[in-house]
């Protein structure tokens, strides 16, 4: 199937973008397209204007701040999977960028691209949900700045207002923590069936603080902020790992589809959370 017809448009500075997004609706930014090309080739979006943002090298870096670790928004996989800064100071993020789709995917997407898309069952989305990371929105009137919590409203739904760009990301840097990423996929360089994000401040083996933070399994990325709150100050044993399995797996609401029933997930869904724990243990 061909993509309808739209105007084409490069911005040559992040001033020039925004400009243009604040007098035209119905507009896509194109980062690196591995999202958007498909969806317009299926026809799902069908934009006036494509704004290629590809030369605002402005929104390419990675660097520490007072908040933790900045991202730039056109910053793309292969760059933060080869970044010290975020191999060291946000691991979760480091590891979980290992698993995102094949060399080419990671190659050209970009996180701002992948969070701005948000699709439930994306792997950068479920990370920075559970680290509580915040997003930058910049508009021709100024930036605001929305928690993960909060920017992800639903599947492909986001706190963006018209006009708005994803220009940066800040992440916390959690240290004493122990964190994992695993998920479950049908075929290699698939979305997740289910994925679970994990962070863990342990006191000898008690639990001092915890995020964790679900994909695939909900309509967009599920933090388990319930189950949080009654586990701080137990003891991680097998049996609270199994009742937090059980808990969070009662309160996800799962689709159905080609790929696997709200069943399956909720069970997929027990099985890495054990498989989580285990390895922070």
């Amino acid at each position: 199937m061909y993509p309808p017809e739209f105007s084409y448009v490069r911005a040559e500075s992040l001033q020039e973008a925004l400009k243009f997004l604040e007098g035209n609706d119905n507009t896509r930014p194109l980062a690196g397209g591995q999202s958007l090309i498909p969806m317009l080739k299926l026809r799902v979006l069908s934009p006036d204007y494509i704004l290629d943002i590809n030369r605002l090298n402005e929104l390419n870096y990675v660097k520490t701040s007072l908040n933790g670790v900045s991202i730039g928004a056109l910053t793309r996989y292969h760059d933060i999977l080869s970044n010290d800064i975020v191999k060291s100071k946000v691991p979760l993020m480091h590891h979980a960028t290992r698993t995102i789709g094949d060399m080419q995917v990671r190659n050209m997407g970009t996180i701002g691209g992948a969070i701005s898309n948000a699709d439930p069952a994306s792997d950068m989305p479920v990370v920075l949900t559970a680290l509580n990371a915040t997003i930058i929105l910049s508009s021709a009137s100024g930036s605001r700045s929305v928690k993960a919590l909060d920017f992800f409203k639903g599947p492909f739904t986001t706190d963006t207002n018209k006009g708005e760009l994803v220009t940066q990301i800040e992440v916390p840097v959690l240290d004493g923590y122990k964190t994992v990423y695993k998920k479950v996929v049908r075929r290699a360089g698939d979305y997740a069936l289910a994925s679970v994000a994990l962070a863990i401040k342990l006191k000898g083996n008690e639990i001092e603080d915890i995020k964790l933070a679900y994909g695939g399994v909900h309509d967009k990325p599920f933090r388990a902020m319930e189950v949080e709150k009654n586990v701080i100050g137990k003891k991680l044993n097998d049996d609270l790992v199994k009742d937090i399995a059980s808990k969070v797996s009662s309160q996800i609401n799962p689709p159905s589809d080609h790929r696997g029933s709200s069943w399956y997930r909720r069970e997929v869904v027990k099985v890495l959370t054990m498989k989580a724990f285990k390895e922070v243990a």
